[in-house]
């Protein structure tokens, strides 16, 4: 008889210890794959957006909100959405290619660059790894 109680006991406690994993672990398993880190402070180490990988410059330098507008703008360009939110809370940011335009030039590329917003009016850069 206590024997099954111990087997009853463990198997609940394990149980117990399975459902905590399942509740707690997505989320820092999703940051460690889209990016990069299981760190939640400052900007990640890269960005998995729409199915492509950005990553920072090898020396990342902060840029302004109208530098990265005028950054846009060179392309003819305009206005940021906020697709993604980084481990940190930090938004990351992008000019999204319209699907029409995509479709226009056979590619599945959603952007070239993305920002992560670190702070009121500072955003880091990420490019665009690999081909299209």
């Amino acid at each position: 008889m206590g024997r099954r109680v111990l087997q009853i006991v463990l198997l609940f406690a394990s149980a117990a210890v399975t459902v905590a994993i399942f509740a707690v672990a997505p989320t820092p398993i999703h940051n460690r794959l889209a990016y990069g880190t299981f760190d939640t402070t400052g900007a990640p180490p890269r960005v998995d957006y729409c199915g492509r990988r950005y990553y920072p410059s090898d020396q990342p330098k902060t840029e302004t909100l109208a530098e990265v507008e005028t950054f846009l703008a060179r392309d003819g360009l305009h206005g940021l959405t906020q697709v993604d939110t980084a481990p940190s809370g930090m938004p990351v940011v992008t000019n999204v290619i319209p699907p029409e335009v995509r479709a226009q030039y056979h590619t599945n590329v959603c952007t070239m660059v993305l920002w992560v917003k670190t702070g009121s009016d500072a955003y880091v850069g990420y490019s665009l790894s690999g081909g299209p």
